[in-house]
């Protein structure tokens, strides 16, 4: 219960490290604690290896997931102004991305977006980019036992194709998203690293009903989507 607490309670995913220094106990017992609780569903892990309360654990208390700091939000605002587009910032949880904000209110796929919302990683732009910063391996078990479920008739829905995809996606540092979860849907996002170049969040921008067109993305929201990354990585390093 002191594990769940402190995940819980923690506005950021914690290491094992820091879970093992803040509870007082030897990295080996908080292991083995953690092993279970991951196994039962009551914790997960981040793109850092970092834990976070599971699916199970917002059974429990669905308020436990992280919150952003008012910093950040106010950052995330002005950039929601600066590019008339939807902003929302999430990490990954297995196969889905966990919104933490969202500005302005909305929904995708039937799903209303906020903060503990989940969407499908490979059908997202803000799922590709935070897939495409874990090890191949890791991608390949993540789709092992069922492969990328189609959304539309763009959907990356095969595991070879989206590996492909996600190493694009590596090499340029940024995804985009045309219609692949939900027809007339365009987002592009970025990684936000951590002053010691760990990812911490995704960053995404999006426009409903073809009000944007993806070259649009590519040349106007993407780089203002990179600086307020820089910045936001900054303020919470």
């Amino acid at each position: 219960m002191r594990v769940l607490m402190e995940i819980g309670q923690s506005s950021q995913p914690l290491t094992l490290a820091e879970l093992s220094r803040r509870l007082a106990l030897g990295k080996a017992t908080v292991r083995r604690f953690l092993l279970s609780l991951e196994e039962m569903g009551y914790v997960e892990r981040d793109v850092r290896g970092a834990y976070m309360g599971g699916p199970e654990l917002g059974k429990l208390a669905p308020r436990t997931q992280m919150r952003v700091h008012a910093a950040v939000a106010s950052a995330l605002r002005d950039l929601a102004g600066e590019t008339q587009t939807a902003i929302s910032l999430g990490v990954l949880s297995g196969r889905e991305v966990l919104y933490l904000w969202r500005e302005p209110p909305g929904s995708a796929a039937g799903v209303a977006l906020g903060e503990g919302a989940r969407l499908p990683a490979h059908a997202t732009a803000i799922g590709k980019v935070l897939l495409s910063q874990l090890p191949q391996p890791r991608v390949e078990e993540i789709y092992a036992d069922v492969p990328p479920e189609a959304f539309t008739s763009r959907t990356i829905a095969s595991l070879p194709l989206l590996l492909g995809a996600l190493q694009e996606i590596r090499r340029q540092g940024w995804a985009l998203s045309d219609g692949e979860l939900e027809e007339g849907l365009t987002a592009a996002a970025v990684p936000v690293y951590d002053r010691d170049g760990s990812v911490r969040w995704g960053l995404n921008a999006s426009s409903a009903g073809h009000r944007m067109a993806p070259a649009v993305f590519a040349t106007d929201v993407v780089p203002a989507l990179l600086r307020a990354a820089g910045r936001i990585g900054a303020l919470e390093g």
